[in-house]
């Protein structure tokens, strides 16, 4: 029996010694802070007066571009705009060259998942100054790791780290069976108040609804919502339908569910009464959160598989994001119940065909991304959804609104952000063409501007290397797992040793 547990012991030691070497030399197991703390704590003070000169203004109110405006931004928010030859530019002003340029409002991603603090970087430098947080991380996910986003939203806010400014749902209410081991069930409708009512106490902005809900607790989620000032965002319940939804008073339907069924590649409502049911959304004033781009990637062609795995922006997410993504890309690909090659067409055709028939008949869409679904990276999958609301039929303008002024008014915060307006925050990104006539000069960024803070491209690019950078190890991250396994050795060698004393 001892002889066994020695050899297990030995065992043991070599093959976690032989693990831990292979994810500390890969950056999986890291011991320093997100490089967003350290890049934050070296930034110098922002500039408290900033004048955009000569520029081309976006201000997306209209679908108009102002010429030769001079902006001028003090503290943070917009405090003059108006003709160059007219605006007088204050000397001890941080002047920023405007000519040939185009200056429009910052974007607003409205379906996140914070999961990792490095994410706040990329989405700024991506021109993502606001963003809506779709889970809330408490209990377990806090325990496991995950940030803590009303801590994140305050630090921002504070300036004590850059990204950003974070509107968060709770967390996310389910009913059973839970679609998510990490999920909060709410069976009762006792429970799901009492929880919606601490969500209020917390701070938190609004609260998401997901598939399982039944009618009893959705509708307790709503009541007690509405009474204490909350909005009610997220899915369709399964139980509920969209009818109900659409008559319940929630605000926004996340990636249409109700509407499709993404696992079949079919419509859920009658095919022929779309323009009806677009209405009907309209009527209800309910929005669209519809990530365009979420299905398609989630069962592509090996070939697709492989442009996903070799984007551009995987260098800067951590590696240990990046290590459970195939497993996890492998399970959703497997949950879909149509399993044909031709899964991503199929699935864009529907999404198309839904997001014409919203836009035809007024109801509101807005801009989100789903970032950090597996392949998603935060910021960079913003470029891959302007375009494919484009290609759905939305004029540049109309897909470019979804992330600038209608995300204000879903979340009711049009007096702070999404048009370049005097008062505003000055939340805004400078591109090097027009982008009422190609969404993709975004990204072709000047600059960005964060609640006053400018960083200019070169900042930009510096900020992304900084970030690529501190995913590789140093030198006693990569060494020092090799104790265990040293340790593993020695005992092989004692025991072999004391053997050969023994037969002697």
């Amino acid at each position: 029996m001892k002889k066994w547990l020695s050899n297990t012991l030995i065992t043991l030691l070599l093959v976690l010694g032989l693990v831990l070497l292979y994810l500390t030399n890969t950056g999986v197991i890291t011991f320093g802070k997100p490089y967003i703390q350290q890049l934050s704590s070296e930034l110098p003070e922002a500039a408290t007066l900033v004048a955009f000169e000569n520029v081309n203004l976006v201000p997306m109110d209209s679908e108009q571009v102002l010429e030769n405006q001079t902006i001028i931004v003090r503290d943070g928010l917009i405090e003059e705009i108006g003709d160059s030859d007219q605006v007088l530019i204050p000397e001890n002003a941080e002047v920023i060259e405007g000519t040939s340029r185009y200056l429009m409002p910052g974007l607003a991603d409205m379906h996140v998942h914070i999961q990792y603090e490095n994410d706040m970087l990329l989405l700024a430098a991506n021109g993502v100054t606001s963003v809506r947080n779709m889970w809330g991380n408490t209990g377990k996910m806090l325990r496991i790791g995950m940030p803590d986003q009303l801590k994140l939203r305050e630090q921002i806010q504070e300036g004590e780290l850059l990204g950003p400014t974070i509107y968060t749902a709770g967390p996310a209410m389910e009913g059973q069976p839970s679609f998510h081991p990490l999920a909060e069930v709410f069976p009762t409708p006792e429970g799901a108040s009492q929880s919606v009512a601490w969500q209020k106490r917390q701070g938190y902005d609004f609260v998401k609804v997901y598939d399982h809900l039944s009618p009893e607790t959705y509708q307790a989620i709503l009541d007690t919502a509405r009474e204490n000032g909350l909005t009610v965002a997220g899915h369709v319940p399964f139980a509920i339908g969209l009818d109900g939804v659409l008559a319940s008073g929630q605000t926004t339907i996340e990636h249409m569910t109700g509407y499709i069924d993404p696992d079949a590649v079919e419509f859920i409502i009658p095919e022929d009464q779309l323009d009806q049911y677009a209405r009907k959304t309209r009527e209800a004033g309910v929005w669209n959160c519809v990530t365009l781009s979420v299905y398609p990637r989630t069962k592509e062609t090996p070939e697709g598989f492989q442009r996903l795995q070799n984007q551009v922006g995987m260098r800067y997410v951590s590696p240990g994001a990046r290590l459970p993504m195939p497993f996890i890309y492998m399970m959703a690909a497997r949950a879909h119940t149509y399993q044909g090659e031709d899964y991503p067409q199929r699935i864009a055709a529907l999404n198309r065909q839904m997001v014409g028939a919203l836009q035809e008949a007024g109801a509101g869409i807005l801009l989100g991304t789903d970032a950090a679904q597996p392949y998603h990276i935060p910021g960079f999958s913003i470029h891959e959804e302007l375009e494919m609301l484009v290609e759905a039929g939305l004029s540049p303008y109309e897909a470019l609104e979804a992330g600038t002024r209608n995300a204000a008014a879903a979340l009711g915060k049009q007096a702070e952000f999404g048009t370049i307006e005097v008062g505003k925050r000055a939340d805004l990104i400078l591109v090097n063409s027009n982008p009422l006539e190609d969404v993709s000069s975004l990204q072709e960024r000047s600059g960005v501007m964060l609640r006053g803070r400018w960083m200019d491209a070169d900042e930009i690019r510096a900020m992304l290397e900084g970030i690529e950078e501190s995913y590789r190890p140093n030198l006693l991250e990569r060494i020092w797992p090799l104790g265990l396994i040293g340790a593993g050795i020695y005992l092989i060698w004692r025991r072999r040793r004391t053997a050969e004393e023994v037969s002697a």
